[in-house]
């Protein structure tokens, strides 16, 4: 029998993800798709600026941004009438923009990534029953050929979509229903006169009554390409609806070419299909030895380009984790910290686009407007039992992130004989956790002595799962004990983005998120968090 530490089911955007994760890790994986080979559709299209953070940390954001391209915004109207322009300004607080990038080339990109470093998926496989045990999960997998095969697995996600084989498997309820109503979208060419910078939402009256909304999201490559999305004819809205066939080109015109523009032209449709929205969470993310992520956890109206982002999180949070069980430095129960961290998230999103959804279809409201929160920057897991701090001084690290938040970016920061100034995000590529150990103008030569005892004692006790860097204010005098790397905040921006004073610390987590913090380096406090959530070098 076949052995591995994590049997990934499904190998879409979010088994991929989760793939290229553990593999930067040097956890074992296998990876299963019921698929035979990749498939060239344009489902989702929208990267939020977290999502890109993400693929920042694991060396694929340059590829994603040079085969997607950024939106500015979204153009409304109700039929022909005046256009209302939401934009999102270059640089208007955020790390990166929204991208556009057709899912088959989020696919493409993580599965190039994987190959490169010696990862395959193995296609034309699916799971057909999986039975967990104390210390593993025996799972029987059938090709396409008939062919079955088994692999015993120290842990199993389930990838697989909202019809997952895993939850199903594991009797976890969907909860939720779906929407009583038939849609469809299609990959087509528009000739029109639209902003390809620009998504485009028309709402369609009929004698003053809603008779439909159509979106229209521009498809990268191509000025001419768009993605239409809508709801389907009146026919096809019943349940007993055959919806086996996708919609063809004459069908999309009918249902389009009233809401576009006169002179507007429709062709070259690429793919389509008809689809009905649900709005379901998984009552459990987790149960013994098996995990959920993406649509086989969570699944909901597609307003905000929230679903695979989402997913694509899940798996981030997940990996990191699952590393540190495999190679048995996780603490008790940290792997429940997935669960426990991330169905909140899924629960806010499956609610928040639910309530989108009602307002902007059924109602005809189609206000855009809710830019930060589709960011999914601030999502914070401030209630979280894996997060601490201990800050002894009154008001001390007061507009610094809190533990649980999304940690800042800080630019500007300079090293010795490096001729470039360095982003504190190149700085988080690192697998494991990453100690940022601050120094004031006023810090003293005993300072800097004590600091690198600290950093000798962490090294002994917690070896590699932990990384430390040094951050010195503009006048610091620094005495260097060489124990770590030595950057200065020559603009200050650490400074600001984290409320640095005195000597403070911050623990960031693998997943970019604060772990813990103090107002001094006070390796006792960090000692004690970090025996909560790591097993020590032995």
């Amino acid at each position: 029998m076949e052995t591995t530490d994590v049997l990934i089911v499904g190998a879409g955007p979010v088994g991929l993800q989760l793939a290229l994760e553990l593999q930067r890790r040097g956890v074992g994986w296998i990876a299963v798709d019921r698929r035979e080979s990749p498939e060239y559709y344009c489902k989702a299209l929208g990267v939020t600026p977290r999502t890109q953070e993400i693929w920042d940390q694991c060396g694929i954001v340059d590829d994603a941004h040079r085969r997607g391209a950024f939106l500015a915004g979204i153009e409304s109207s109700v039929d022909q009438g005046p256009r209302t322009r939401d934009t999102i300004r270059d640089g208007d607080d955020l790390p990166y923009g929204f991208l556009s990038l057709a899912q088959y080339d989020t696919e493409e990109i993580l599965r190039a990534h994987l190959a490169r470093h010696g990862g395959a998926v193995r296609q034309g496989m699916q799971l057909v029953t999986f039975a967990p045990e104390s210390d593993g999960v025996v799972c029987e997998l059938q090709g396409a050929g008939g062919g079955k095969r088994s692999i015993r697995a120290r842990w199993v996600v389930g990838c697989d979509g909202a019809h997952s084989t895993v939850r199903r498997g594991l009797d976890i309820e969907y909860e939720g229903e779906a929407y009583a109503m038939t849609f469809m979208l299609g990959d087509v060419r528009l000739d029109w006169d639209r902003d390809h910078q620009f998504g485009q939402r028309i709402t369609h009256l009929e004698d003053g009554a809603l008779r439909n909304v159509l979106v229209c999201i521009p498809i990268p490559g191509d000025r001419r390409r768009w993605r239409v999305s809508l709801m389907a004819p009146l026919e096809l809205q019943s349940d007993d609806a055959d919806l086996s066939a996708p919609p063809t080109l004459d069908v999309l015109r009918a249902e389009v070419l009233p809401i576009l523009p006169p002179g507007t032209t429709i062709s070259d449709l690429r793919w389509s299909s008809y689809y009905r929205i649900s709005h379901r969470i998984a009552s459990r993310y987790a149960s013994g030895r098996c995990f959920l992520a993406g649509d086989a956890a969570h699944i909901h109206p597609p307003i905000g380009g929230q679903g695979m982002n989402t997913g694509l999180q899940d798996a981030h949070g997940l990996a990191w984790r699952l590393a540190l069980a495999a190679t048995g430095r996780a603490g008790d129960g940290l792997l429940d910290g997935y669960a426990e961290e991330r169905r909140p998230v899924g629960l806010d999103v499956v609610q928040r686009t639910t309530r989108r959804m009602d307002r902007e279809v059924v109602a005809g409201d189609s206000k855009f407007d809710q830019w930060r929160e589709d960011s999914q920057l601030f999502i914070t897991y401030r209630d979280s039992r894996w997060v601490a701090e201990d800050v002894a001084a009154a008001g001390a690290l007061a507009r610094g992130p809190q533990p649980g938040d999304r940690a800042p970016e800080a630019t500007g920061l300079r090293a010795p004989w490096t001729g470039h100034p360095i982003r504190l995000s190149e700085r988080m590529r690192v697998p494991g956790h990453l100690l940022l150990l601050w120094f004031d103008d006023d810090a003293t030569p005993d300072d800097f002595s004590a600091a690198a005892a600290l950093v000798d004692q962490l090294a002994r006790r917690w070896g590699d799962a932990l990384t430390v860097d040094a951050i010195v204010a503009p006048g610091a005098r620094v005495v260097d004990h060489e124990r770590c790397p030595l950057l200065r905040d020559a603009d200050g921006t650490f400074r600001r983005a984290y409320d640095a004073r005195g000597c403070c610390l911050y623990l960031l987590r693998p997943d970019r998120h604060v772990a813990f913090r103090a107002d001094r380096h006070d390796g006792a406090a960090l000692e004690r968090y970090l025996a909560r959530i790591l097993v020590p070098v032995r």
